[in-house]
């Protein structure tokens, strides 16, 4: 446990000595405090009110490419062509690269997973049931039809950039649905600036029933000063059945800014 947790502290680092990141030591300027977004719920409408506050929080959605001085991006991750979806990884830049809007991901575990459509060539179940049978009555989504998840790891990370390119960024702020939460203290998301400082950090809502809930939790700051996003999805790999293993649905951030 002790080796995971210095491995957990160095993350940052390494995933910057990786792609040739360089810090930037500044001060870290004084700032309102960070805006919560946060709900639970059974259906998709449970939560949809304060997914859709944090989204006018960020403003207009940009889509795919570019780059903007304001506004928002998203990952619903249903675009995602069956050759990257489940039972096959998901490439860690490719929404940065394939699609690009500025997100690229890392785990301490074997890389990523997008769930299956319905009607997909490899017959591949549904809802991460390639994984456990039980895993698509115990999953639900808010944007049918797939889910997101990191393979032999409970953290998934992200890093910011100028949407298609290896210009790093930081965002206004970083919001995500869960599916499944069923404890307090299993899932939060940890916000960071450029200089490794944790900016802020908040647990997950449980949902109301035991199985198949969803909850959103989304965090605003005034500036775009988050530069790398923690996120640990349940105290269980997603391999077995137990509590509290958790999925995960849209990604929803701040236009990337370049930093300087």
């Amino acid at each position: 446990m002790q080796s995971i947790n210095i491995m957990k502290r160095h993350w940052l680092s390494l995933a910057m000595a990786i792609f040739g990141l360089t810090l930037i030591f500044n001060p870290v300027a004084a700032s309102a405090d960070p805006e919560v977004f946060e709900a639970s719920g059974v259906t998709p409408n449970d939560i949809l009110n304060t997914v859709n506050a944090f989204r006018n929080f960020l403003g207009d959605n940009n889509g795919v490419g570019g780059t903007f001085p304001t506004g928002r991006r998203e990952i619903n991750w249903d675009g995602v062509p069956d050759a990257f979806s489940a039972p096959n990884l998901l490439p860690a830049n490719f929404f940065n690269s394939n699609s690009p809007r500025g997100a690229l991901f890392f785990t301490l575990g074997t890389g990523f997973q997008v769930s299956a459509n319905s009607v997909n060539p490899t017959n591949t179940p549904v809802r991460f049931g390639n994984i456990h049978p039980v895993y698509p009555a115990l999953f639900s989504t808010f944007s049918p039809q797939r889910l997101f998840s990191a393979l032999d790891s409970n953290i998934t990370e992200t890093l910011f950039f100028i949407p298609g390119t290896t210009q790093s960024a930081t965002s206004k702020g970083f919001g995500a649905v869960f599916t499944d939460v069923n404890v307090g203290n299993s899932t939060k998301i940890e916000y960071f600036d450029v200089n490794g400082n944790l900016l802020f950090s908040r647990n997950v809502l449980p949902g109301p029933t035991s199985r198949g809930s969803l909850s959103f939790l989304g965090v605003g700051f005034d500036t775009a000063n988050v530069f790398l996003v923690r996120i640990t999805s349940g105290n269980r790999i997603l391999k077995t059945p137990n509590r509290d293993v958790v999925v995960m649905d849209d990604f929803i951030y701040g236009e990337p800014q370049a930093l300087p």
